[in-house]
């Protein structure tokens, strides 16, 4: 049995090796034919939405023009050949040519039509001209006029022409077929640029009076064909069958310079030598669908010519080379990589295998059979009297799986049989998974919602959240953000997962900025409703975080944890209603695209540094977006309002009481004179003087200080969580501006 292992080993594994590379090999195959004959429908698909909509157009005209053939003498028509042309952007030029020599066209001007002619006026940006027909004899004109803007009119020039429409192939064909004439591709002399010409003819009273006509830039079907690929490295054509290249992913091998004189390039001499052979051998009865090797890399390439469908007007045909080491050119790096592998692991395999084989297989094969007993659940038959080897891991493997016997065996009588049958079978288990990443985190809070949220019927509660909730959601997701969950009326999202993204920083501060901004905007709609102001502060954060999908084989969902997440949690607590504060990281990483004051410092539970932070104004881009300060509607009173603060100590307040002035007042806040000792972020209340010995109490948190001589100080205070009619007397109060002011409390 040793021998024949060691004998086998070998050509099992070089079959493998073969069976494996063949059988990848033809899905590779398969995908590159699948890949190939989507490209090849998009070109065609592509091709007949060019020519298509513009040979509707053209009946569209020739109809006019066959109800009313005087019509297109006139200068009214023009702004019917205006609208045709704009109705399509391929579209060079449209007209309409008589039998009598009449002819009337509206084209586009760029600037390679602009140099070709100096009497063009820099500015034209279009171009309508008519020619008299063959009456006016030698007196013959084009009349041309251009213009900036239709229809204004920045230049016109009348010039002799000897011009005949009627003998352009594609009006010979359009009169001789009577229906749509599509020529062959053409050099456009005021552009260099290869067009298609298409003819349709005009019918009046049953007799040809002449046809509608219009070219068609074939530059957007050659885009097409560049930015649609089979593979990285494959190349489509579109092909006038055998004859002239109708689209080329390098649309400028599609044009040659023959004596000075420039010429749409046929397969015959177009500058590709694998498309030029990919025809050659096709003449040879390979077929539309082979394989040959480039001349130029020895690279296998994949050849494939289809035509285009009945019914298409000119006989086009597609055709694809595709590099096949695009598809499989990895797939057999890899196999050499592994035939070495293997010839180096066979040599000593050889003399491993055939020392320790004997000592293995008796031991291993009483091990096998006990593993097949116990998948059926076969413990009334003994495993027998065993063979223990010297081998300490195989013994170790022996004592383990009679360990797993025994315990299989008892804790069937505490289960289900069927269950446990189910798992020793499958030994199959679903693996939760996870990554970890850059991202940044989000973490917003409404101010003060839980006292207003005491106002409200639970289903008003409900609505005013959802709504809330809707435009926050609309918001991240337009930057591009996860929302990860809902936490009360808070929010917390992440940017960067589970989609990667380069620019999550600014997608985050930008979101935060506009998530301020609607709610401000929402604020005044709320108003109308009867729904209380929400106040909202948010913190941001970017670092190193685990995500992906988390929690049990029940119940799994897609997680964001780490040290940024909480860190983000953090700062929000210390934002203020309309406030966004980011973390030192996420700063250095927008770097000078971030416009923000601080750095403000703080300590916080959980952190074992105090924290920094920067309170965002202005994110520079594409679209800057700035942020007004919390306190921005403060007015200057005339004189100094007095004023009592009571500082918060923890979530408790604290029994002392400072005397203050406030020389600034608003609805938001307030700045403020004091020797009370207070820090940013502190939380204190402001005491109002009131009538009839009443007070009226605001909580606010202070934004920032300023520290003045002699133990006094200057502080902004953000107040929070106040209704409409509190703002409302807030706004009052300070425009009436004086001392003597005071406030009525809201009952």
């Amino acid at each position: 049995m040793s021998l024949v292992f060691v004998c086998l080993s070998i050509p099992i594994l070089i079959f493998i090796l073969l069976y494996n590379y063949h059988q990848t090999s033809a899905a590779i195959i398969s995908n590159l034919h699948e890949q190939v004959a989507t490209a090849r429908l998009a070109s065609v698909e592509n091709a007949q939405n060019l020519i298509n909509p513009v040979a509707t157009t053209l009946r569209l005209l020739a109809g006019a023009a066959a109800s009313d053939p005087a019509l297109f003498r006139t200068e009214q028509s023009r702004e019917l050949l205006y609208r045709a042309l704009t109705s399509a952007e391929q579209i060079d030029a449209v007209y309409v040519s008589l039998e009598d020599g009449y002819h009337r066209v509206v084209t586009r001007v760029d600037a390679d039509r602009r140099r070709s002619d100096p009497k063009i006026p820099q500015a034209a940006n279009w171009h309508s001209s008519y020619i008299d027909d063959f009456s006016a004899g030698k007196n013959r004109r084009r009349h041309r006029t251009f213009f900036d803007t239709w229809p204004h009119v920045v230049g016109a020039y009348d010039v002799e022409t000897a011009v005949d429409i009627r003998v352009l192939p594609h009006y010979k064909a359009a009169k001789a077929t009577g229906s749509l004439a599509v020529t062959e591709p053409s050099i456009n002399p005021d552009t260099g640029y290869p067009v298609l010409f298409l003819g349709f003819p005009i019918v009046h009273n049953d007799k040809f009076v002449g046809f509608a006509g219009a070219n068609i830039t074939l530059d957007l079907l050659s885009r097409f064909l560049d930015r649609h690929r089979a593979s990285p490295h494959s190349t489509t054509t579109i092909v006038e069958r055998g004859g002239a290249i109708i689209a080329y992913p390098d649309s400028a091998r599609q044009v040659q310079n023959i004596a000075g004189k420039l010429a749409v390039a046929r397969v015959a001499d177009i500058a590709d030598d694998d498309l030029r052979e990919a025809y050659r051998r096709r003449t040879q009865m390979m077929g539309d669908n082979f394989l040959f090797r480039s001349a130029l890399t020895g690279k296998e390439l994949s050849a494939s010519f289809d035509r285009f469908p009945e019914g298409f007007p000119r006989p086009w045909e597609t055709v694809i080379l595709t590099p096949t080491d695009d598809f499989v050119g990895a797939l057999k790096a890899v196999n050499r990589q592994i035939v070495v592998v293997i010839i180096v692991l066979t040599a000593l395999e050889l003399v491993l295998i055939y020392g320790f084989s004997k000592r293995i297989s008796r031991p291993i094969e009483s091990v096998s059979n006990q593993l097949k007993a116990m998948e059926t659940f076969s413990f009334e038959n003994s495993p027998g009297r065993e063979s223990r080897t010297s081998v300490r891991e195989i013994a170790e493997l022996q004592d383990t799986v009679g360990r797993v016997r025994a315990s299989l065996r008892s804790f069937a009588r505490y289960a289900p049989e069927e269950i446990v049958r189910e798992v020793a079978a499958s030994g199959q288990e679903t693996i939760l998974s996870a990554n970890r990443r850059e991202v940044t985190a989000l973490s917003c809070d409404l101010r003060g919602f839980t006292n207003a949220a005491e106002k409200l019927a639970p289903e008003e509660v409900v609505t005013v959240l959802n709504d809330h909730f809707e435009t926050l959601s609309g918001l991240i997701a337009r930057h591009g953000g996860y929302v990860v969950d809902f936490l009360g009326d808070g929010l917390f999202a992440v940017f960067g997962a589970p989609e990667a993204a380069a620019e999550h920083a600014g997608r985050a501060v930008a979101c935060a900025i506009e998530m301020q901004l609607a709610r401000e905007a929402h604020n005044r709609e709320y108003f109308a409703k009867g729904w209380p102001p929400l106040e909202m502060g948010i913190g941001v954060n970017t670092g190193m975080a685990v995500v992906g999908n988390m929690g049990s084989n029940r119940r799994i969902k897609y997680g964001v944890v780490g040290h940024p997440v909480n860190l983000a949690a953090r700062i929000e607590s210390f934002t203020v209603g309309g406030q966004v504060l980011v973390s030192d990281s996420t700063r250095e990483v927008l770097a000078e695209q971030l416009v923000a004051d601080g750095p403000l410092e703080a300590e916080a539970k959980g952190v074992s540094t105090p924290i920094r932070m920067w309170m965002v104004r202005r994110l520079e881009g594409g679209s800057p977006l700035e942020l007004p300060s919390p306190v921005s509607d403060l007015v200057a009173l005339p004189s100094a309002m007095d004023v009592s603060l009571r500082p918060l100590r923890g979530k408790q307040i604290g029994a002392d009481v400072y005397q203050a002035e406030i020389v600034k007042l608003g609805a938001s806040g307030a700045e403020l004179r004091t020797g009370c000792p207070m820090a940013i972020f502190d939380a204190v209340q402001v005491i109002l003087p009131l009538q009839a010995g009443l007070v009226a109490t605001f909580d606010s948190k202070v934004i920032a200080v300023t520290e003045q001589a002699a133990g006094r100080r200057t502080a902004f205070v953000r107040f929070g969580g106040l209704g409409w009619d509190a703002r409302a007397q807030l706004e009052a109060l300070s425009r009436v501006g004086n001392a003597g002011a005071t406030f009525i409390p809201v009952r």
